[in-house]
């Protein structure tokens, strides 16, 4: 799962959205020192990934996936489980996208420095490209993967996802279709407080 499966799987409040948003930030026990709440995202979003990663949905849709693509199957898998949750985000959830985006953005920018110094340039830029309402837009969702391929120090095929969306397109989408639920049952939706 990406950024906005991410937010929308936060229940607890606002700490434990940002706790799971800016994980990523927070290295091995780092956790530790942050509020109770921070952490408990923190800690959600490892439980989220590993619950994702170990799912046998998951593993059997990266072989729909080119195998030249390699270890960045898992990383096109998240960004595409993101496509379909926006896609049809009031069918997965009892949130409206842009009601939903503007309430994260809040969230995340009243709670950035927690994390980093420069955690207010990521949601700056993610409020100003619309990433969240990206994710639906097949050519929104090709921009941001190439974007993503050229953070790397090197040449990936990351730039290609949309063209390996495409050629399974169905298959991705049912395999969405049934693990979404999974996931709201297994860890909940994000509420305020």
């Amino acid at each position: 799962m990406n950024f906005l499966a991410h937010l929308v799987l936060s229940p607890g409040g606002e700490e434990i959205m940002a706790g799971n948003f800016f994980a990523d930030r927070v290295k091995g026990q780092r956790w530790k020192e942050l509020s109770d709440g921070y952490a408990q995202g923190v800690l959600l979003h490892r439980r989220i990934d590993h619950f994702v990663d170990q799912h046998p949905l998951v593993k059997e849709a990266k072989q729909f996936i080119d195998p030249h693509f390699g270890l960045f199957r898992g990383v096109l898998l998240d960004v595409f489980w993101d496509h379909f949750l926006a896609l049809h985000f009031e069918q997965h959830t009892p949130f409206v996208l842009g009601d939903f985006s503007q309430e994260a953005h809040a969230v995340l920018a009243k709670h950035a420095s927690a994390f980093h110094p420069q955690a207010h340039q990521l949601v700056h830029a993610m409020r100003q490209g619309n990433w969240l309402h990206g994710y639906a837009d097949l050519a929104s969702l090709d921009r941001i993967l190439k974007q993503m391929a050229a953070r790397f120090p090197y040449e990936n095929p990351m730039g290609e996802g949309v063209q390996a969306l495409q050629a399974r397109y169905a298959d991705f989408s049912q395999t969405f279709s049934n693990l979404w639920p999974q996931m709201t049952t297994e860890f909940g939706l994000f509420l305020k407080g």
